[in-house]
Protein backbone atom coordinates (compact mmCIF):
# COMPACT_ATOMS: atom_id res chain seq x y z
CA UNK A 1 0.00 0.00 0.00
CA UNK A 2 2.94 2.32 0.91
CA UNK A 3 4.78 1.71 -2.08
CA UNK A 4 1.47 2.34 -4.40
CA UNK A 5 1.19 5.89 -2.47
CA UNK A 6 5.08 6.85 -3.74
CA UNK A 7 4.65 5.69 -7.28
CA UNK A 8 1.57 8.12 -7.41
CA UNK A 9 3.40 11.10 -5.78
CA UNK A 10 6.30 10.76 -7.85
CA UNK A 11 4.10 10.20 -10.92
CA UNK A 12 2.25 13.87 -10.37
CA UNK A 13 5.68 15.56 -9.71
CA UNK A 14 6.35 14.57 -13.14
CA UNK A 15 3.21 15.39 -14.86
CA UNK A 16 3.71 19.16 -13.14
CA UNK A 17 7.35 19.61 -14.13
CA UNK A 18 6.46 18.53 -18.24
CA UNK A 19 2.92 20.96 -18.20
CA UNK A 20 5.78 23.94 -16.35
CA UNK A 21 7.94 23.39 -19.50
CA UNK A 22 4.71 23.12 -21.88
CA UNK A 23 4.48 26.86 -20.49
CA UNK A 24 7.65 27.90 -21.83
CA UNK A 25 8.17 29.54 -24.76
CA UNK A 26 10.92 28.86 -26.80
CA UNK A 27 14.08 30.88 -26.39
CA UNK A 28 14.19 31.01 -22.74
CA UNK A 29 12.72 31.66 -19.97
CA UNK A 30 10.49 34.75 -19.97
CA UNK A 31 7.91 36.62 -16.94
CA UNK A 32 4.33 35.57 -16.78
CA UNK A 33 2.81 38.88 -16.03
CA UNK A 34 -0.19 40.21 -14.25
CA UNK A 35 -4.04 39.28 -15.18
CA UNK A 36 -7.37 40.13 -13.83
CA UNK A 37 -9.86 37.56 -13.05
CA UNK A 38 -13.29 38.07 -12.44
CA UNK A 39 -15.28 35.73 -11.32
CA UNK A 40 -18.77 35.78 -11.63
CA UNK A 41 -21.55 33.63 -9.55
CA UNK A 42 -25.01 34.25 -7.63
CA UNK A 43 -24.74 36.88 -4.25
CA UNK A 44 -25.17 34.56 -0.80
CA UNK A 45 -26.70 37.37 1.62
CA UNK A 46 -25.57 36.37 5.32
CA UNK A 47 -26.96 37.74 8.25
CA UNK A 48 -24.99 38.32 11.29
CA UNK A 49 -25.77 37.16 14.63
CA UNK A 50 -28.19 40.09 16.71
CA UNK A 51 -27.63 40.85 20.08
CA UNK A 52 -31.31 41.77 21.94
CA UNK A 53 -31.33 44.44 24.35
CA UNK A 54 -32.28 42.99 27.69
CA UNK A 55 -35.10 45.07 28.94
CA UNK A 56 -35.37 42.75 32.13
CA UNK A 57 -34.63 45.15 35.31
CA UNK A 58 -32.18 44.03 36.96
CA UNK A 59 -32.50 44.15 41.04
CA UNK A 60 -35.42 44.47 43.27
CA UNK A 61 -37.91 46.34 42.01
CA UNK A 62 -40.83 45.79 44.89
CA UNK A 63 -39.79 48.91 46.54
CA UNK A 64 -39.69 51.40 43.98
CA UNK A 65 -41.16 54.61 45.41
CA UNK A 66 -42.38 58.03 42.83
CA UNK A 67 -40.45 60.89 42.61
CA UNK A 68 -41.79 63.85 44.85
CA UNK A 69 -42.87 66.49 42.63
CA UNK A 70 -43.23 70.14 44.14
CA UNK A 71 -45.24 72.99 42.82
CA UNK A 72 -44.85 76.77 43.39
CA UNK A 73 -47.27 79.99 42.16
CA UNK A 74 -45.83 82.85 41.22
CA UNK A 75 -47.80 85.50 43.01
CA UNK A 76 -46.75 88.32 40.26
CA UNK A 77 -49.74 89.27 38.26
CA UNK A 78 -49.83 89.03 34.15
CA UNK A 79 -49.89 92.62 32.50
CA UNK A 80 -53.67 92.32 30.90
CA UNK A 81 -54.12 95.50 29.92
CA UNK A 82 -56.97 96.13 27.07
CA UNK A 83 -57.18 99.23 25.13
CA UNK A 84 -61.39 99.83 24.42
CA UNK A 85 -62.79 101.37 20.93
CA UNK A 86 -66.04 102.20 20.94
CA UNK A 87 -68.56 101.50 18.04
CA UNK A 88 -69.92 103.98 16.60
CA UNK A 89 -73.68 103.44 15.77
CA UNK A 90 -75.11 102.32 12.39
CA UNK A 91 -76.67 105.45 10.18
CA UNK A 92 -77.74 106.31 6.91
CA UNK A 93 -74.56 108.32 5.44
CA UNK A 94 -75.83 111.90 3.85
CA UNK A 95 -74.36 111.09 0.63
CA UNK A 96 -76.50 107.43 0.25
CA UNK A 97 -79.87 109.83 -0.40
CA UNK A 98 -79.41 110.71 -4.38
CA UNK A 99 -79.61 114.42 -5.49
CA UNK A 100 -83.47 115.26 -6.95
CA UNK A 101 -83.81 118.07 -9.61
CA UNK A 102 -86.70 119.58 -9.81
CA UNK A 103 -86.80 119.40 -13.96
CA UNK A 104 -86.07 117.08 -16.79
CA UNK A 105 -85.89 117.94 -20.65
CA UNK A 106 -85.64 115.57 -23.61
CA UNK A 107 -85.44 116.57 -27.02
CA UNK A 108 -84.77 115.19 -30.12
CA UNK A 109 -84.54 115.28 -34.11
CA UNK A 110 -85.64 112.30 -36.75
CA UNK A 111 -86.40 111.41 -40.06
CA UNK A 112 -89.41 111.49 -41.41
CA UNK A 113 -89.92 115.37 -39.94
CA UNK A 114 -90.02 114.50 -36.24
CA UNK A 115 -89.54 116.43 -33.32
CA UNK A 116 -89.55 115.13 -30.02
CA UNK A 117 -89.99 117.11 -26.77
CA UNK A 118 -90.43 115.67 -23.26
CA UNK A 119 -90.44 117.81 -20.28
CA UNK A 120 -91.10 117.31 -16.44
CA UNK A 121 -91.05 119.43 -13.50
CA UNK A 122 -91.58 118.54 -10.11
CA UNK A 123 -91.35 119.45 -6.45
CA UNK A 124 -88.67 118.38 -4.27
CA UNK A 125 -88.54 115.98 -1.22
CA UNK A 126 -91.21 116.88 0.84
CA UNK A 127 -93.37 114.80 4.36
CA UNK A 128 -96.29 117.30 3.30
CA UNK A 129 -96.91 117.98 -0.24
CA UNK A 130 -95.49 116.65 -3.90
CA UNK A 131 -97.00 118.21 -7.28
CA UNK A 132 -95.30 118.26 -10.58
CA UNK A 133 -96.11 118.60 -14.02
CA UNK A 134 -95.32 116.74 -17.40
CA UNK A 135 -95.42 117.59 -21.14
CA UNK A 136 -94.99 115.70 -24.01
CA UNK A 137 -95.11 115.89 -27.96
CA UNK A 138 -93.85 113.66 -30.73
CA UNK A 139 -95.20 113.99 -34.35
CA UNK A 140 -94.27 113.46 -37.78
CA UNK A 141 -94.91 114.75 -41.15
CA UNK A 142 -93.07 112.09 -43.56
CA UNK A 143 -94.29 110.67 -46.79
CA UNK A 144 -94.72 107.06 -48.08
CA UNK A 145 -94.73 106.36 -51.52
CA UNK A 146 -98.23 105.97 -53.41
CA UNK A 147 -99.82 106.38 -49.94
CA UNK A 148 -101.47 109.47 -48.90
CA UNK A 149 -99.80 111.95 -46.64
CA UNK A 150 -99.28 109.77 -43.01
CA UNK A 151 -99.29 112.83 -40.90
CA UNK A 152 -99.40 112.30 -37.09
CA UNK A 153 -98.84 113.99 -33.82
CA UNK A 154 -99.05 112.63 -30.09
CA UNK A 155 -99.64 115.97 -27.19
CA UNK A 156 -99.99 114.91 -23.55
CA UNK A 157 -100.12 117.29 -20.55
CA UNK A 158 -100.42 115.80 -17.33
CA UNK A 159 -100.63 117.86 -13.65
CA UNK A 160 -100.69 116.30 -10.23
CA UNK A 161 -100.13 117.01 -6.58
CA UNK A 162 -101.05 115.62 -3.24
CA UNK A 163 -100.99 116.89 0.28
CA UNK A 164 -100.00 114.36 2.94
CA UNK A 165 -101.30 114.58 6.37
CA UNK A 166 -100.76 113.12 9.65
CA UNK A 167 -103.39 110.07 9.25
CA UNK A 168 -103.89 110.45 5.52
CA UNK A 169 -102.94 111.84 2.02
CA UNK A 170 -105.68 113.52 -0.48
CA UNK A 171 -104.09 114.14 -4.57
CA UNK A 172 -105.18 114.85 -7.74
CA UNK A 173 -104.52 114.74 -11.18
CA UNK A 174 -105.93 116.41 -14.35
CA UNK A 175 -104.37 114.82 -17.98
CA UNK A 176 -105.28 116.40 -21.41
CA UNK A 177 -104.30 114.68 -24.14
CA UNK A 178 -104.58 115.18 -28.33
CA UNK A 179 -103.78 112.89 -30.76
CA UNK A 180 -103.88 113.55 -34.09
CA UNK A 181 -103.48 111.25 -37.16
CA UNK A 182 -104.69 111.29 -41.19
CA UNK A 183 -106.28 108.38 -43.25
CA UNK A 184 -103.41 108.06 -45.93
CA UNK A 185 -104.95 104.48 -46.94
CA UNK A 186 -105.66 105.08 -50.76
CA UNK A 187 -103.53 104.54 -53.26
CA UNK A 188 -102.11 107.46 -56.07
CA UNK A 189 -103.18 109.97 -56.71
CA UNK A 190 -101.88 111.59 -53.53
CA UNK A 191 -104.09 114.46 -53.76
CA UNK A 192 -107.10 112.50 -54.08
CA UNK A 193 -108.57 113.55 -50.52
CA UNK A 194 -106.83 116.98 -48.97
CA UNK A 195 -105.19 116.53 -45.32
CA UNK A 196 -108.50 118.24 -43.97
CA UNK A 197 -110.43 115.86 -45.36
CA UNK A 198 -108.38 112.76 -43.95
CA UNK A 199 -107.75 115.09 -41.00
CA UNK A 200 -108.77 113.06 -37.59
CA UNK A 201 -108.28 114.51 -34.41
CA UNK A 202 -108.92 112.61 -30.77
CA UNK A 203 -109.01 114.71 -28.13
CA UNK A 204 -109.41 113.12 -23.74
CA UNK A 205 -109.51 115.10 -21.25
CA UNK A 206 -109.75 113.54 -17.78
CA UNK A 207 -109.15 114.07 -13.89
CA UNK A 208 -109.58 112.44 -10.64
CA UNK A 209 -109.48 112.92 -6.79
CA UNK A 210 -108.69 110.38 -4.45
CA UNK A 211 -108.32 110.71 -0.30
CA UNK A 212 -105.95 107.58 1.08
CA UNK A 213 -105.32 106.56 4.68
CA UNK A 214 -101.72 106.62 5.81
CA UNK A 215 -99.76 104.08 7.97
CA UNK A 216 -100.30 100.40 8.62
CA UNK A 217 -101.43 98.14 11.67
CA UNK A 218 -103.14 95.03 11.98
CA UNK A 219 -106.62 94.71 13.06
CA UNK A 220 -106.87 98.39 11.79
CA UNK A 221 -108.54 99.11 8.37
CA UNK A 222 -107.69 101.23 5.38
CA UNK A 223 -109.64 102.91 2.95
CA UNK A 224 -109.48 105.02 0.03
CA UNK A 225 -111.81 106.65 -2.06
CA UNK A 226 -112.10 108.53 -4.97
CA UNK A 227 -113.93 109.98 -7.65
CA UNK A 228 -112.96 110.25 -11.78
CA UNK A 229 -113.90 111.71 -14.91
CA UNK A 230 -112.88 111.95 -19.00
CA UNK A 231 -114.88 113.03 -21.46
CA UNK A 232 -113.38 111.44 -25.42
CA UNK A 233 -114.92 113.22 -28.64
CA UNK A 234 -113.43 113.79 -32.00
CA UNK A 235 -113.60 115.77 -35.02
CA UNK A 236 -116.15 113.00 -36.63
CA UNK A 237 -119.17 113.31 -34.07
CA UNK A 238 -117.93 110.91 -31.28
CA UNK A 239 -118.54 111.98 -28.48
CA UNK A 240 -118.14 110.15 -24.96
CA UNK A 241 -118.63 110.43 -21.51
CA UNK A 242 -117.74 109.20 -18.49
CA UNK A 243 -117.25 109.30 -14.65
CA UNK A 244 -116.28 106.93 -11.81
CA UNK A 245 -116.72 106.39 -8.10
CA UNK A 246 -114.95 104.06 -6.64
CA UNK A 247 -113.84 103.18 -2.92
CA UNK A 248 -111.42 100.20 -1.08
CA UNK A 249 -111.64 98.67 2.24
CA UNK A 250 -108.49 96.74 3.62
CA UNK A 251 -107.84 94.85 7.04
CA UNK A 252 -105.10 92.68 7.98
CA UNK A 253 -106.26 89.39 10.37
CA UNK A 254 -105.11 86.55 11.56
CA UNK A 255 -106.53 84.66 9.32
CA UNK A 256 -105.35 86.81 6.09
CA UNK A 257 -105.83 90.17 4.66
CA UNK A 258 -109.64 91.09 3.73
CA UNK A 259 -110.25 93.41 0.70
CA UNK A 260 -113.28 95.22 -1.06
CA UNK A 261 -113.21 97.03 -3.71
CA UNK A 262 -116.62 98.88 -5.29
CA UNK A 263 -117.07 101.11 -7.85
CA UNK A 264 -120.06 102.68 -10.51
CA UNK A 265 -119.02 103.70 -13.47
CA UNK A 266 -121.94 106.00 -15.41
CA UNK A 267 -120.88 106.95 -18.96
CA UNK A 268 -122.73 108.31 -22.50
CA UNK A 269 -122.02 107.81 -25.76
CA UNK A 270 -123.27 109.75 -28.70
CA UNK A 271 -122.38 110.19 -32.74
CA UNK A 272 -124.47 110.94 -35.73
CA UNK A 273 -125.96 107.20 -35.26
CA UNK A 274 -126.21 106.46 -31.65
CA UNK A 275 -127.13 107.76 -28.43
CA UNK A 276 -127.03 105.61 -25.33
CA UNK A 277 -126.26 105.34 -21.70
CA UNK A 278 -123.44 103.20 -20.70
CA UNK A 279 -123.17 102.02 -16.81
CA UNK A 280 -121.34 99.18 -14.90
CA UNK A 281 -121.58 98.54 -10.92
CA UNK A 282 -118.76 96.80 -9.64
CA UNK A 283 -118.23 94.69 -6.54
CA UNK A 284 -114.94 93.08 -5.62
CA UNK A 285 -114.24 91.03 -2.21
CA UNK A 286 -110.85 89.44 -1.88
CA UNK A 287 -109.25 87.41 0.73
CA UNK A 288 -105.48 86.81 0.70
CA UNK A 289 -104.30 84.01 2.81
CA UNK A 290 -100.09 84.02 2.94
CA UNK A 291 -97.75 81.28 4.35
CA UNK A 292 -94.20 80.44 4.48
CA UNK A 293 -94.59 78.27 1.09
CA UNK A 294 -97.64 79.73 -0.20
CA UNK A 295 -100.04 82.16 -0.93
CA UNK A 296 -103.76 82.21 -1.77
CA UNK A 297 -106.30 84.80 -3.10
CA UNK A 298 -110.10 83.87 -2.71
CA UNK A 299 -112.82 85.67 -3.64
CA UNK A 300 -115.44 86.53 -6.93
CA UNK A 301 -116.13 89.37 -9.36
CA UNK A 302 -119.45 91.54 -9.21
CA UNK A 303 -120.88 93.37 -12.22
CA UNK A 304 -124.28 94.82 -13.46
CA UNK A 305 -123.93 96.17 -16.84
CA UNK A 306 -126.59 98.39 -17.87
CA UNK A 307 -127.28 99.80 -21.44
CA UNK A 308 -130.04 102.63 -21.74
CA UNK A 309 -132.36 100.80 -19.28
CA UNK A 310 -131.56 97.48 -19.68
CA UNK A 311 -129.28 95.45 -17.22
CA UNK A 312 -127.29 91.90 -16.43
CA UNK A 313 -126.29 90.61 -13.71
CA UNK A 314 -123.15 88.68 -13.82
CA UNK A 315 -121.14 86.90 -11.11
CA UNK A 316 -117.39 85.35 -11.69
CA UNK A 317 -115.42 83.21 -9.51
CA UNK A 318 -111.90 84.30 -8.48
CA UNK A 319 -109.43 81.59 -7.32
CA UNK A 320 -105.31 82.64 -7.47
CA UNK A 321 -102.83 80.87 -6.04
CA UNK A 322 -98.98 80.31 -5.67
CA UNK A 323 -96.86 77.88 -4.04
CA UNK A 324 -93.33 77.89 -3.86
CA UNK A 325 -91.76 74.45 -4.59
CA UNK A 326 -88.38 75.02 -4.54
CA UNK A 327 -86.74 78.13 -2.54
CA UNK A 328 -86.39 80.93 -4.61
CA UNK A 329 -85.90 78.24 -7.41
CA UNK A 330 -89.24 76.80 -8.86
CA UNK A 331 -92.38 78.81 -7.96
CA UNK A 332 -95.60 77.61 -9.76
CA UNK A 333 -99.07 79.88 -10.31
CA UNK A 334 -102.67 78.99 -11.37
CA UNK A 335 -105.97 81.21 -11.55
CA UNK A 336 -109.53 80.77 -12.06
CA UNK A 337 -111.35 84.14 -12.97
CA UNK A 338 -113.34 86.19 -14.79
CA UNK A 339 -114.71 89.59 -15.79
CA UNK A 340 -116.84 92.04 -17.43
CA UNK A 341 -113.98 94.45 -19.60
CA UNK A 342 -115.16 97.97 -20.66
CA UNK A 343 -114.71 98.63 -24.42
CA UNK A 344 -114.76 102.71 -25.08
CA UNK A 345 -113.67 104.86 -27.98
CA UNK A 346 -111.25 105.90 -25.58
CA UNK A 347 -109.31 102.85 -25.16
CA UNK A 348 -110.61 101.66 -28.51
CA UNK A 349 -108.93 104.57 -30.42
CA UNK A 350 -105.43 103.32 -28.86
CA UNK A 351 -105.46 100.07 -30.80
CA UNK A 352 -106.66 101.91 -34.39
CA UNK A 353 -107.06 105.19 -34.65
CA UNK A 354 -108.28 104.75 -38.09
CA UNK A 355 -112.02 104.11 -36.94
CA UNK A 356 -115.18 105.41 -38.77
CA UNK A 357 -118.64 106.48 -38.40
CA UNK A 358 -119.77 102.71 -37.87
CA UNK A 359 -117.19 101.89 -34.99
CA UNK A 360 -119.56 101.22 -32.14
CA UNK A 361 -118.40 100.38 -28.00
CA UNK A 362 -119.52 97.32 -26.49
CA UNK A 363 -118.38 95.78 -23.20
CA UNK A 364 -116.59 92.21 -23.45
CA UNK A 365 -117.97 89.30 -21.05
CA UNK A 366 -114.59 87.42 -19.87
CA UNK A 367 -117.12 84.47 -18.80
CA UNK A 368 -114.26 82.34 -17.51
CA UNK A 369 -109.81 82.64 -17.83
CA UNK A 370 -107.71 79.31 -16.67
CA UNK A 371 -104.36 80.62 -16.42
CA UNK A 372 -101.47 78.39 -15.08
CA UNK A 373 -97.62 78.29 -15.38
CA UNK A 374 -94.10 78.27 -13.25
CA UNK A 375 -91.32 80.68 -12.96
CA UNK A 376 -87.98 78.54 -12.75
CA UNK A 377 -84.73 80.47 -11.82
CA UNK A 378 -82.12 78.25 -13.01
CA UNK A 379 -79.66 80.40 -11.71
CA UNK A 380 -79.02 83.40 -9.70
CA UNK A 381 -79.02 85.14 -13.29
CA UNK A 382 -81.19 83.09 -15.65
CA UNK A 383 -85.23 83.10 -15.32
CA UNK A 384 -87.42 80.96 -17.23
CA UNK A 385 -91.48 81.82 -16.92
CA UNK A 386 -94.00 79.56 -18.89
CA UNK A 387 -97.71 79.76 -18.74
CA UNK A 388 -100.67 78.64 -20.43
CA UNK A 389 -104.12 80.10 -20.47
CA UNK A 390 -108.05 79.02 -21.88
CA UNK A 391 -110.07 82.25 -22.27
CA UNK A 392 -114.41 81.93 -22.97
CA UNK A 393 -115.09 85.68 -24.18
CA UNK A 394 -117.97 87.02 -25.15
CA UNK A 395 -118.52 90.10 -27.70
CA UNK A 396 -115.00 90.69 -28.56
CA UNK A 397 -113.94 93.39 -31.08
CA UNK A 398 -112.30 92.78 -34.24
CA UNK A 399 -111.66 95.59 -36.23
CA UNK A 400 -112.42 95.46 -40.25
CA UNK A 401 -112.29 98.08 -42.60
CA UNK A 402 -114.83 99.73 -45.14
CA UNK A 403 -114.51 102.06 -47.95
CA UNK A 404 -116.77 104.11 -50.72
CA UNK A 405 -116.09 106.79 -53.08
CA UNK A 406 -116.02 109.84 -51.08
CA UNK A 407 -113.27 108.78 -47.97
CA UNK A 408 -110.01 106.55 -47.50
CA UNK A 409 -110.71 103.90 -46.06
CA UNK A 410 -111.74 103.63 -42.42
CA UNK A 411 -112.50 100.66 -40.15
CA UNK A 412 -115.58 99.64 -37.97
CA UNK A 413 -115.70 97.05 -35.16
CA UNK A 414 -117.75 93.76 -35.39
CA UNK A 415 -117.93 91.46 -32.35
CA UNK A 416 -117.72 87.92 -31.89
CA UNK A 417 -117.61 85.10 -29.22
CA UNK A 418 -113.94 83.71 -29.13
CA UNK A 419 -112.45 80.72 -27.20
CA UNK A 420 -108.60 81.45 -27.05
CA UNK A 421 -105.57 79.18 -26.11
CA UNK A 422 -102.45 80.95 -25.34
CA UNK A 423 -99.04 79.83 -24.59
CA UNK A 424 -96.15 82.45 -23.34
CA UNK A 425 -92.66 81.96 -22.73
CA UNK A 426 -90.31 83.96 -21.67
CA UNK A 427 -86.48 83.92 -20.83
CA UNK A 428 -84.26 86.01 -18.93
CA UNK A 429 -80.30 86.19 -18.24
CA UNK A 430 -78.93 89.19 -16.15
CA UNK A 431 -75.05 89.67 -15.64
CA UNK A 432 -74.77 92.52 -12.96
CA UNK A 433 -76.13 95.68 -14.05
CA UNK A 434 -74.25 95.07 -17.56
CA UNK A 435 -76.05 92.55 -19.24
CA UNK A 436 -79.84 91.90 -19.64
CA UNK A 437 -81.28 89.68 -22.51
CA UNK A 438 -84.81 89.12 -22.66
CA UNK A 439 -86.45 86.56 -25.18
CA UNK A 440 -90.08 86.09 -25.66
CA UNK A 441 -92.59 83.91 -27.46
CA UNK A 442 -96.47 83.64 -27.75
CA UNK A 443 -99.05 80.75 -29.52
CA UNK A 444 -102.63 82.30 -30.32
CA UNK A 445 -105.55 80.01 -30.73
CA UNK A 446 -108.72 80.77 -31.77
CA UNK A 447 -112.10 79.35 -32.33
CA UNK A 448 -114.59 81.80 -33.24
CA UNK A 449 -118.36 81.66 -33.93
CA UNK A 450 -119.26 84.03 -36.90
CA UNK A 451 -115.78 84.09 -38.14
CA UNK A 452 -113.59 81.45 -39.69
CA UNK A 453 -110.48 83.68 -38.67
CA UNK A 454 -110.31 86.79 -36.23
CA UNK A 455 -109.40 90.11 -37.89
CA UNK A 456 -105.65 91.06 -37.21
CA UNK A 457 -104.73 88.08 -34.73
CA UNK A 458 -101.60 87.09 -34.92
CA UNK A 459 -101.00 83.03 -34.23
CA UNK A 460 -97.39 83.80 -33.50
CA UNK A 461 -95.28 86.68 -31.95
CA UNK A 462 -91.39 86.66 -31.14
CA UNK A 463 -89.64 88.86 -29.36
CA UNK A 464 -85.97 89.57 -28.14
CA UNK A 465 -85.07 92.46 -25.79
CA UNK A 466 -81.34 93.00 -25.06
CA UNK A 467 -78.95 95.49 -23.28
CA UNK A 468 -75.35 95.99 -22.68
CA UNK A 469 -73.60 98.72 -20.34
CA UNK A 470 -69.70 99.94 -21.52
CA UNK A 471 -68.33 101.51 -18.83
CA UNK A 472 -70.95 102.85 -16.63
CA UNK A 473 -71.53 105.26 -19.43
CA UNK A 474 -72.79 103.96 -22.49
CA UNK A 475 -75.86 101.93 -22.67
CA UNK A 476 -76.63 100.00 -25.84
CA UNK A 477 -80.06 98.86 -26.50
CA UNK A 478 -81.53 96.44 -29.26
CA UNK A 479 -85.23 95.46 -29.72
CA UNK A 480 -85.84 92.74 -32.56
CA UNK A 481 -90.11 91.30 -32.81
CA UNK A 482 -92.02 89.04 -35.24
CA UNK A 483 -95.44 89.40 -35.64
CA UNK A 484 -97.05 86.36 -37.77
CA UNK A 485 -99.11 86.63 -40.57
CA UNK A 486 -102.87 87.61 -39.98
CA UNK A 487 -106.16 87.85 -42.05
CA UNK A 488 -108.14 90.95 -42.71
CA UNK A 489 -111.55 91.69 -44.07
CA UNK A 490 -113.14 94.63 -46.32
CA UNK A 491 -116.41 95.79 -47.80
CA UNK A 492 -118.74 98.22 -49.06
CA UNK A 493 -119.92 100.73 -47.11
CA UNK A 494 -122.87 100.88 -48.61
CA UNK A 495 -123.29 97.59 -46.61
CA UNK A 496 -123.70 98.26 -42.77
CA UNK A 497 -124.31 95.04 -41.26
CA UNK A 498 -121.39 92.64 -42.45
CA UNK A 499 -123.67 89.73 -42.29
CA UNK A 500 -125.33 90.93 -44.82
CA UNK A 501 -122.15 89.95 -47.37
CA UNK A 502 -120.40 87.11 -48.00
CA UNK A 503 -116.72 87.54 -45.79
CA UNK A 504 -113.71 87.20 -48.30
CA UNK A 505 -110.68 86.96 -46.18
CA UNK A 506 -107.13 89.20 -46.99
CA UNK A 507 -104.06 87.60 -45.84
CA UNK A 508 -101.66 89.77 -44.52
CA UNK A 509 -98.11 88.79 -44.23
CA UNK A 510 -96.50 88.52 -41.53
CA UNK A 511 -93.40 91.27 -40.33
CA UNK A 512 -90.15 91.51 -38.44
CA UNK A 513 -88.93 94.73 -36.78
CA UNK A 514 -85.66 95.27 -35.97
CA UNK A 515 -84.69 98.91 -33.51
CA UNK A 516 -81.44 99.73 -32.05
CA UNK A 517 -80.21 102.14 -29.62
CA UNK A 518 -77.22 103.88 -27.89
CA UNK A 519 -77.06 106.28 -24.92
CA UNK A 520 -73.95 108.27 -23.54
CA UNK A 521 -74.35 109.46 -20.18
CA UNK A 522 -72.24 112.36 -20.44
CA UNK A 523 -72.87 113.01 -16.48
CA UNK A 524 -74.94 112.99 -14.34
CA UNK A 525 -77.34 115.61 -15.25
CA UNK A 526 -76.80 115.38 -19.45
CA UNK A 527 -76.80 112.29 -21.75
CA UNK A 528 -77.23 112.07 -25.53
CA UNK A 529 -79.16 109.71 -27.34
CA UNK A 530 -79.03 107.95 -30.84
CA UNK A 531 -82.05 105.70 -32.00
CA UNK A 532 -82.57 103.57 -35.38
CA UNK A 533 -86.12 102.10 -36.29
CA UNK A 534 -86.84 99.26 -38.89
CA UNK A 535 -82.85 99.23 -39.34
CA UNK A 536 -84.21 96.31 -41.82
CA UNK A 537 -85.87 98.17 -44.27
CA UNK A 538 -89.35 96.34 -44.45
CA UNK A 539 -92.44 98.20 -45.44
CA UNK A 540 -94.90 95.82 -42.85
CA UNK A 541 -98.80 96.88 -42.31
CA UNK A 542 -100.07 96.89 -39.24
CA UNK A 543 -103.82 97.13 -41.11
CA UNK A 544 -104.47 96.81 -44.30
CA UNK A 545 -103.50 99.82 -46.74
CA UNK A 546 -101.89 101.05 -44.03
CA UNK A 547 -98.16 100.61 -44.48
CA UNK A 548 -95.07 102.43 -41.89
CA UNK A 549 -92.07 103.86 -42.44
CA UNK A 550 -89.51 101.72 -44.05
CA UNK A 551 -86.80 103.66 -41.85
CA UNK A 552 -86.41 106.19 -38.98
CA UNK A 553 -84.18 107.18 -36.56
CA UNK A 554 -83.64 109.65 -34.58
CA UNK A 555 -80.93 111.67 -32.08
CA UNK A 556 -80.90 113.94 -29.37
CA UNK A 557 -80.15 114.50 -25.15
CA UNK A 558 -81.80 114.69 -22.24
CA UNK A 559 -80.94 117.04 -19.18
CA UNK A 560 -81.87 117.26 -15.29
CA UNK A 561 -81.78 120.82 -13.73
Amino acid sequence: MKSTLNILFFSALILLQNAAQAQQPTGGTKDLGNEDITIVKDYTPVLNDAFKINIIPSGDTSSMQPPVLTYQIDPKPVNSNYNITPIKPVRIKDDNIKKLYRGWIKAGYGLENMPLLDFSFNSLRSKNFDAGIHFNHLSSTGAIKDYGPPANSSNELGLSGTRYFDKFSLGGKFNYDRDVVHYYGFKSPPDLFSKAETKHSMDDLSGSIKIQSLGFKKDQWQYAAGLGFYTFNDNRSFSENNVNLNAELSNTTNIGRLFVKASIDAGNFKNDHADYNRNIVRLNPRLTIAKDLYSLELGANLAIEGNDGESDFRLYPHVKGTYQVINDAFKVFAEITGDLKRNDMRTLSEVNPFYGEFAFPANTNQKIILDGGAIVKLDHDLMFTASASLSKLKDQPYFFGYKDSIRPLEFSIFYDDVTQFSVKGEWEYKMAEKVRIAVNAEFNSYNTKELDHPFYSPAFRLGLNGEYTIAEKIYLKANLFYNGEVYSYTQDASIINIQESPIVYEKVKGYFDANIGVDYRFSKVLSFFANLNNIGFSQYFRYVNYPSYRFTGMIGGSYSF
